[in-house]
């Protein structure tokens, strides 16, 4: 055999050794069956059991969660007129029974017909007399809206006593939770503070959990 033959050979024999290197690798790619079974059980877990990402809204999620809800206002048109006289004004007066544990009271409001309330409105809520304009930057996180949702932690309910809207002023607190849990009846009433007509509280909600052996519920008169 002649020197050029016998690279001719070897050269042959390194190309099938290369193509059958190249299909192993593949092979334990897609098959794994070369890899050790500790290996494919991690693989798998990996895989079937992703960390969960923590809540971006976790009183939200909670609110939503809860069974029990009331609705206090649905689609009311509201604003002020230019010599204050208050036009869409909601007012109710409900039954208390039980004791409650949480509440949340969840608030969907707009103006211009359907856009986020500006700096120059605010809504005006009132429960058992006690409350005022809310203040909107002391809500809990909720997804973003197209127009202003609000939700509250009903045992703190942030607000202020005069117009116009302002965050900077003196921050006034009331529990509402504490209120229903008192007594057997409460009044509700709330507005929307805005000069321009095209107002609405498009929702006011409490969500509530009773206490441990309470049937307490909440019935609008």
């Amino acid at each position: 055999m002649d020197q050029k033959n016998f690279k001719q050979i070897v050269k042959e024999a390194l190309i099938l050794v290369s193509i059958g290197v190249v299909a192993l690798i593949i092979l334990d790619n897609t098959t794994g069956i070369f890899r050790t079974p500790r290996e494919k059980i991690t693989e798998k877990e990996v895989q079937v059991m992703p960390k969960p990402k923590p809540s971006e809204y976790p009183d939200y999620e909670a609110y939503k969660s809860l069974p029990n809800k009331i609705i206090l206002v649905n689609n009311n048109p509201s604003f002020v007129t230019k010599d204050y006289k208050k036009i869409g004004e909601a007012e109710k007066q409900f039954l208390v029974k039980g004791k409650f544990n949480r509440a949340y009271i969840f608030i969907d409001v707009s103006v211009d017909n359907g856009s986020p309330l500006t700096v120059y409105d605010s809504i005006y809520i009132l429960l058992k007399n006690k409350g005022g304009h809310i203040l909107r930057n002391k809500s809990l996180p909720i997804p973003p809206s197209d127009t202003t949702q609000l939700l509250y932690d009903m045992r703190e309910i942030p607000y202020i006593t005069s117009i116009p809207y302002s965050e900077n002023k003196q921050q006034l607190f009331a529990d509402w939770l504490d209120e229903i849990n008192l007594k057997e009846s409460a009044s509700f009433y709330a507005f929307l503070s805005s000069w321009r007509p095209g107002g609405l509280i498009k929702e006011i909600t409490i969500a509530f959990e009773c206490e441990e052996n309470s049937n307490c519920d909440i019935k609008v008169k």
